[in-house]
């Protein structure tokens, strides 16, 4: 505190009633600003009350968290739709304005040990000279150029 006639600074020590009478007292309880609070509110303001059961969820294949995912915004696998749909069925709605899907739908992709054996399939056929099959696994087997 600085007086106001010499210029000089001036220590006080004063008890919360006596800084209240001079107008100097600190608000009645300082804010709440420990990291797990700030977090807290961000979460409970995006997420909203589900935020006590969506943060212990994680999915039992991927074992993706569900705060993970909204730290991230990507999910780990499939899976992660049914485990997670109380959380993600409001972000869909609010994002896309629907929570069907209703677009395009990926094309279903061979596993190795399917390809592995029209592989086997491919080389029998040739043994055997059936040309024409032969060619079939081969083309189902060739990756599809998707600018063809």
């Amino acid at each position: 505190m600085t007086e106001p006639t010499s210029g000089q600074r001036r220590e006080l020590h004063l008890c919360r009633a006596c800084a209240r009478k001079a107008g100097l007292a600190p608000p009645d309880s300082p804010p709440d600003l420990a990291l797990d609070a700030v977090v807290q509110s961000l979460i409970v303001a995006n997420v909203g009350e589900l935020v006590g059961e969506l943060a212990e969820m994680a999915c039992p294949d991927c074992g993706l968290k569900y705060m993970e995912f909204r730290a991230g915004g990507r999910l780990g696998c499939p899976r992660d739709y049914s485990v997670f749909s109380k959380g993600l069925a409001p972000l869909l709605q609010r994002f896309h304005g629907a929570t069907r899907h209703v677009g395009k739908v990926a094309r279903r992709r061979e596993s190795a040990t399917e390809r592995l054996e029209m592989r086997t399939r491919l080389r029998a056929a040739i043994a055997r000279e059936e040309y024409e099959e032969a060619a079939r696994l081969r083309d189902l087997l060739r990756p599809k150029d998707p600018h063809a």
